[in-house]
């Protein structure tokens, strides 16, 4: 596997100078200021717009097993925004939980979807997923281990999942097609991004990564309005 971009400590006298840098140096330049990347930092309010749609939407539409999708989007979006305008491993662990928060939510309620978990214990299987996956982070780091893995084994196990939860409970596939090539466009410029293939490190408005968030943001709704066509699912209930 190739080496993922090292990542340089900021100058010292910069506001995030004194941290640890993170595990990845995307291209975007890193600036001096209080927000070190402003393309990768703002495009995050992506997820947060999203969030309050989809939130908005499951309670007017009295979805209980859809309430969480909105406030997990949220949470993605604002980790996501401290670790970018820090570029700090402190706030890329809490990024990572993001992901986590939101990916493990979804493989859960497919789960329940496909009568694999009961309903009682959702919301207890999401947070000691949540909880298994954080804790793997800080030893990766320090490892010298990507652990951007993590985050792409759990892709690889929702993906099959929702093809599954599809054929078994039917509905319009389109929306599902949609939210995974979303997905799927999205890595594209996140790898681009990453290897240099598609880099202009003093565009603070365009960039590879930032693509990313708004992209998965919008993979996040199609994915939200594909469950919404389904019956209801049995809602985490603790």
């Amino acid at each position: 596997m190739t080496p993922l971009p090292s990542a340089a400590p900021l100058p010292p006298g910069c506001p995030w100078s004194g941290w640890t840098p993170p595990n990845v140096h995307w291209c975007e330049e890193n600036l001096c200021a209080l927000v070190t990347a402003p393309a990768n930092t703002w495009s995050n309010l992506a997820y947060i717009v999203v969030g309050l749609v989809m939130w908005a939407a499951a309670r007017r539409l009295g979805r209980s097993d859809l309430r969480f999708y909105g406030p997990a989007a949220i949470v993605v979006g604002v980790f996501s925004l401290a670790y970018h305008a820090s570029y700090t491993f402190f706030f890329q662990f809490f990024d990572f939980v993001g992901m986590f928060v939101f990916l493990d939510l979804v493989i859960l309620v497919d789960l329940g979807r496909l009568e694999r978990l009961q309903p009682k214990s959702q919301l207890r299987s999401w947070w000691l997923m949540v909880a298994a996956s954080s804790a793997l982070v800080p030893p990766l780091f320090f490892a010298g281990i990507p652990i951007q893995l993590l985050v792409a084994a759990t892709i690889a196990v929702w993906v099959p999942l929702e093809i599954v939860l599809w054929r078994a409970r039917g509905g319009s596939g389109r929306l599902l097609w949609l939210a995974l090539a979303l997905s799927a466009t999205a890595g594209l410029f996140s790898g681009a991004d990453v290897t240099r293939v598609y880099c202009n490190p003093h565009d603070h408005f365009f960039q590879g990564h930032a693509i990313w968030h708004v992209l998965t943001a919008a993979s996040f709704y199609a994915l939200f309005r594909h469950h919404q066509q389904l019956p209801p699912a049995m809602a985490p209930n603790g």
